[in-house]
């Protein structure tokens, strides 16, 4: 009976509380506790799915999180090769999935260490930001004012980094299970440090194609045969003739005008710039009363002593005097010390000056005067300065006013007309924009960029006004289209004719190297077969396999091969226009006794790529253990090129 009524009690229980989820889904709670106010989820780890409900328990990964780590790699590629990817250019190398994998990462070891309870307290984080010497001014101690400049620099909010360097130090507590010292076998580690310090040393010849000159002319049947089995060889590829509208700000620049005052003013305002400023070398004694400052002043001038005896007579210290050496104004502390060393003549100033710090009493070894380039030698870049200046603020109101007229004209050339501009054209430019000699016509600004859209935009159609990332602006209207096409034969019959000898000759010179490596194997010395191809043999310095002389003609290719021969043996390798026949001369195998140092050093290293391979192993088996859901169709959503 007792087991019957716990029965009826849970059956009651559960039908409460499945009314009580599908009031939620109804009514919306669940997605509220869900979204948490952040942003959609776009994956989940661990956890439990409920039906109609949504996720209890496990760590949720948010659109918002990977956006800004898709960003970060952006700005990252940005601060490396100095331009930001296209966000489709970026999608199509696949950053978002990479952005994606790395927020699931953090996740994963976000919930391990929460599952494990890790905690790391606020204390040893400040401790962790402190002795990061990225952030330590030049007394080596932390420094607030650079701690928020280098986040800023990194686009990193300061509380993602607290709890970012928090993680790590969880991390750390979680990943000490891996021990790295003497983590790999010593036997392995030997074969491995004789493979990579082994050098080898090699006799080459470089086998030109060239040395075949008999090729013989191709028969028409040849000739047809090759063209058929080659045609995608010589298609013709398609031409685009474009006009397009180019904004940029040297276009602007002739609009600018600067007037003499305004140069001259900015002359003024930027002296410092235009010449050397005047330089004291200068020595310094500091005393604590103006009585004392004075009374070294007074043994030094009155007593003839120097200021060093002076000094040590009143101050009681040997090294009283201090040598600041050649300073500017600026690089003294504003105020009356600075204003009172600049005017003083070289010698021992005849009275103390004070600052903050005390009494100084000042020596004065040496005055270089500061030189000033003179305004007309410097106006010619002041206005093109200041042209430049003014040009941005004029092209952005320039494109405003083409924007506009574009929308009322719906005419590239009917806007253009109205404000000014000038309509260029490209007549038959392929995608590379060369023409049909293979010349490259379309150069200068945004030369790129206009190929692009020119090939993107249908035949009779114009563009957006686009911009690059240099700030150009510009818009294309696609004229004319001529499809790519297969010629016929007789229309390039020169060029099969030049790529059928080519090819023969190519086979006849590999015929020619084959048996020539069949007599290297067999014993003939190389220098003799070199004589008989009419080259020249090298003998190349001892390199390891990761190493080429390019000199020799030991390209990575050639020396993977040379690394796989025995002593004595040859082989060939091609190489673009001809062939590198390489024979093996001789073996430096590393000596491990004498290398010791060397491989203790490569031991270490290898014993932390093992323990790295396993904490990658470990955090791959969090990953399978608590499990990792991909809501793929919100991710795809959230990376929709027109979100961006």
């Amino acid at each position: 009976m007792n087991q019957f009524r716990k029965l009826a009690r849970f059956v009651i229980l559960f039908l409460l509380f499945g009314m009580l989820i599908i009031s939620f889904a109804f009514w919306g709670v669940g997605d509220m506790l869900r979204t948490d106010g952040r942003s959609t989820e776009v994956a989940h780890v661990g956890g439990t799915r409920l039906p109609l409900y949504g996720w209890v328990g496990g760590a949720p990964v948010y659109v918002s999180e990977v956006r800004d780590q898709f960003n970060r790699q952006l700005e990252a590629i940005q601060r490396q090769t100095g331009q930001r990817p296209e966000p489709e250019q970026a999608l199509r190398f696949g950053l978002h999935v990479r952005a994606l994998e790395e927020v699931i990462q953090r996740a994963v070891l976000d919930y391990a260490i929460q599952q494990f309870g890790l905690t790391v307290s606020d204390a040893e984080v400040r401790a962790a930001i402190a002795r990061n010497p990225a952030f330590q001014g030049t007394g080596g101690s932390f420094d607030p004012l650079l701690f928020r400049n280098r986040l800023q620099q990194a686009r990193l909010a300061e509380a993602q980094f607290v709890a970012d360097t928090r993680r790590e130090i969880a991390a750390g507590q979680l990943f000490a299970v891996v021990r790295s010292d003497g983590l790999s076998p010593k036997s392995l580690r030997n074969d491995i440090f004789k493979a990579e310090s082994e050098k080898r040393v090699a006799d080459t010849i470089y086998v030109p194609d060239a040395i075949v000159v008999d090729v013989p002319k191709p028969t028409a049947e040849q000739l047809g045969t090759y063209f058929e089995a080659n045609k995608t060889k010589f298609q013709i590829p398609e031409y685009r003739a474009f006009s397009y509208i180019l904004l940029t700000a040297d276009d602007i620049l002739p609009q600018i005008s600067v007037s003499a005052d305004q140069i001259k003013q900015e002359y003024e305002a930027r002296a410092a710039e235009f010449g050397t400023p005047e330089k004291r070398d200068i020595d310094q004694a500091m005393a604590d009363t103006e009585d004392k400052a004075k009374a070294i002043i007074a043994a030094a001038t009155a007593a003839g002593k120097s200021l060093e005896d002076a000094a040590k007579e009143v101050l009681g210290t040997a090294d009283g005097v201090i040598k600041l050496g050649p300073v500017t104004k600026k690089e003294l502390p504003p105020g009356p010390l600075a204003d009172g060393i600049f005017a003083l003549p070289e010698g021992i100033a005849p009275a103390p000056i004070q600052s903050p710090l005390g009494w100084h009493i000042v020596r004065v070894n040496k005055i270089e005067p500061g030189k000033a380039v003179p305004f007309d030698e410097v106006k010619e870049k002041l206005e093109k300065d200041m042209r430049a200046q003014q040009a941005p603020d004029l092209l952005i109101k320039l494109v405003t006013d083409f924007e506009r007229m574009l929308g009322k004209t719906q005419s590239m050339k009917g806007a253009a007309e109205d404000l000014g501009l000038k309509v260029k054209t490209y007549e038959n430019v392929d995608s590379r924009g060369m023409d049909a000699a293979g010349k490259q016509v379309v150069i200068g600004p945004a030369a790129a960029e206009l190929i692009q859209a020119a090939f993107a935009t249908r035949e009779s159609a114009e563009s957006d006004l686009l911009e690059t990332p240099r700030g150009e602006y510009f818009i294309v209207r696609t004229d004319r289209v001529t499809p790519a096409r297969v010629p016929p034969l007789t229309e390039v019959e020169p060029k099969v004719v030049e790529a059928w000898e080519a090819e023969e000759r190519r086979k006849l010179a590999d015929a020619k190297v084959k048996t020539a490596v069949e007599q290297a194997n067999a014993g003939t010395d190389l220098t003799i077969i070199a004589k008989d191809l009419g080259t020249e043999m090298r003998t190349a310095k001892a390199i390891t396999r990761f190493e080429a002389d390019a000199g020799n003609y030991l390209s990575q290719p050639v020396v993977q091969e040379l690394f796989k021969l025995a002593p004595d043996k040859a082989a060939a390798v091609r190489t673009g226009d001809g062939s590198v026949i390489v024979r093996l001369k001789q073996v430096e195998a590393p000596d491990l006794a004498k290398d010791k140092e060397a491989l203790d050093r490569f031991g270490k290293q290898l014993d932390t790529m093992m323990a790295n391979d396993l904490i990658l192993e470990l955090v791959a088996a969090l990953r399978a253990k608590y499990g990792v859901t991909v809501d793929d169709a919100a991710f795809a959503a959230a990376f929709r090129p027109q979100q961006q």
